[in-house]
């Protein structure tokens, strides 16, 4: 008797496992580099949420955060080989898997948010992403800004480019900051994301470049002491899929995973837009960081100092047909902004 209580508990436990095996028909991996308190990981908490549910159960997903899988780049790499099926991208490591991404990260190119927005759903955009999925076999469902970059530093206030001479600042492994740091005069240094606090800690740099909700989630107001808001490139954090995988889901299916990465991008932009317009710069000043605004004249110096070798470095690049693409369409944003309000 006891025995066959065994095997009949033994195989409905086997049933139970052989049917929740079944229950999902695609499973969705995906890794990004923030913490689980960060406004990233609540967006693709929101994206697991939306899409298990409104799939039905078809897909399941797993949001592995804090790096588990590596550095963003190196996540990016397994989801292009399909080891995982998405990845956190940023403005910073899209161009190592398609060159003309790089404009994504470009200083001053955007001038608020909702440009930027309208920027990603423009038909121009849409061929960056659709050359992008076509050669790296990786394809941005959607992105939310997490804010401007701003300068940090322990030598002095930075007011204008000259004051950049000679400091060492830390950039991401991206070639448009390291062209902005060196037109500037800085010595751009390349530090992973991941090694960035101990880096300013001892000393390895001078200073950094993020956003003000970044800067005060991280404590790098602890190992720094000048903040200069200048507003130089506007961060986008990005939900990447592997092409192949998307296109393997029904179109039903797709519409689900398309609508759960805007609704993640818009999670995070709710969250980091507060922070950036209201909490931070208080909370920074509180906790002993030197804040400092540029005039409209000083931040006019900003945009001369890097305006010309950027272009010519993009042109070069990528050459001119691209990049005369990329600013006439903003153009053509810009004037439809002024049109709406007349």
């Amino acid at each position: 008797m006891t025995s066959f209580k065994a095997a009949l508990l033994g195989a409905a436990g086997a049933l139970a496992l052989a049917s929740g095996a079944a229950a999902a028909e695609f499973d969705i991996r995906a890794s990004h580099g923030e913490s689980i308190e960060s406004p990233l990981h609540k967006g693709w908490q929101v994206f697991e949420a939306y899409v298990e549910g409104n799939s039905g159960g078809r897909i399941e997903v797993t949001v592995l955060p804090s790096s588990q899988l590596g550095t963003i780049g190196e996540a990016l790499e397994q989801a292009k080989i399909g080891a995982i099926q998405m990845a956190h991208g940023d403005e910073q490591n899209l161009d190592r898997f398609y060159g003309p991404m790089v404009i994504l990260a470009t200083p001053y190119l955007f001038a608020n948010d909702e440009e930027a927005q309208v920027f990603l759903r423009s038909d121009t955009f849409a061929k960056m992403n659709d050359a992008m999925a076509e050669q790296s076999n990786l394809r941005l469902l959607a992105a939310a800004s997490y804010g401007f970059r701003t300068f940090t530093n322990n030598v002095r206030p930075i007011k204008s480019p000259a004051d950049m001479e000679g400091i060492r600042m830390r950039v991401p492994p991206s070639p448009m900051s390291l062209e902005m740091v060196k037109a500037m005069g800085g010595s751009p240094t390349p530090v992973p994301w991941e090694e960035l606090y101990g880096a300013m800690q001892q000393g390895v740099v001078d200073g950094q470049e993020n956003p003000l909700g970044v800067i005060h989630d991280y404590s790098f107001w602890q190992v720094q002491k000048y903040l200069t808001v200048d507003n130089h490139q506007l961060g986008l954090n990005s939900l990447v899929i592997n092409e192949t995988f998307y296109k393997s889901l029904p179109e039903e299916l797709r519409e689900v995973v398309l609508t759960g990465a805007q609704m993640a991008a818009a999670t995070e932009y709710g969250e980091r837009n507060y922070q950036a317009r209201v909490s931070a710069v208080d909370a920074l000043r509180e906790k002993g960081m030197e804040v400092y605004f540029p005039t409209p004249e000083e931040a006019q110096q900003f945009r001369d100092a890097t305006r010309e070798p950027l272009q010519a470095y993009l042109k070069e690049e990528l050459g001119d047909e691209i990049v005369e693409a990329v600013y006439a369409e903003i153009d053509r944003i810009r004037e439809a902004a002024r049109n709406a309000v007349q």
